[in-house]
């Protein structure tokens, strides 16, 4: 949480513009099947069959399961080697572009705070040029401080349920969308219960926020 605070005092927010506060991850760019690229070259492989890595990730001679203590280097490797090959989302920056004419747009992202540099020059090389914040942990808190620098509404998007949830209980009239870009993972995953909308893609995303404001 230390980073992040001092990554959020840069920040700052038009008087009368909504936020927009965006995961990266399975929203903005793809991970899950890079992600699996990345495992093949380990000797492991991933096996979604929850939303969940824990139990799924496997070694691909045994068939077992990956303990969860080697999950930390598992990930640093990922994106030590990856985390400026992650593909856009379709049509995530041109939406994203369009709603920055009426909503400020920050993205929040969990990966290790070392990457963020990376990350964000990886963003900026495709078009998305949003101030950005590494995170680890539920969302929720980021967002209540978010909420304490705007007295405008904040709209907050991910894939993950447990964010929603966070951002619910920390900031419960914020604009809650669940989105994920992975078709896989998406046909796995009900809607959270925490969000107001499932989207399925960037053309509705953008609709649900203009005609939100729009009331």
């Amino acid at each position: 949480m230390e980073f992040a605070l001092e990554q959020l005092k840069a920040l700052s927010f038009g008087r009368s513009r909504p936020v927009i506060i965006s995961d990266a991850d399975e929203v903005i760019l793809h991970f899950a099947d890079i992600f699996s690229e990345y495992l093949e070259t380990q000797g492991m492989y991933v096996n979604f069959k929850s939303y969940a890595f824990e139990g799924n990730l496997k070694y691909k001679d045994s068939d077992e399961a990956v303990g969860r203590d080697l999950f930390e280097a598992i990930f640093n490797g990922f994106f030590e080697n990856y985390v400026d090959k992650q593909p856009l989302v379709k049509n995530s920056a041109e939406n994203l572009k369009s709603l920055s004419e009426i909503c400020d747009i920050v993205i929040v992202t969990n990966i290790p705070h070392s990457f963020a540099d990376r990350r964000r020059k990886q963003l900026i090389k495709q078009g998305i040029n949003y101030p950005l914040i590494t995170n680890n942990g539920p969302k929720g808190p980021i967002l209540n401080l978010i909420s304490k620098m705007t007295s405008e509404k904040l709209i907050f998007i991910d894939d993950v349920s447990h964010h929603h949830k966070s951002v619910a209980e920390h900031v419960p009239d914020s604009l809650r969308i669940q989105f994920i870009a992975n078709n896989h993972l998406n046909e796995i995953e009900d809607k959270s219960e925490y969000c107001q909308y499932r989207c399925y893609n960037w053309e509705e995303i953008a609709k649900v926020i203009r005609n939100s404001l729009q009331k």
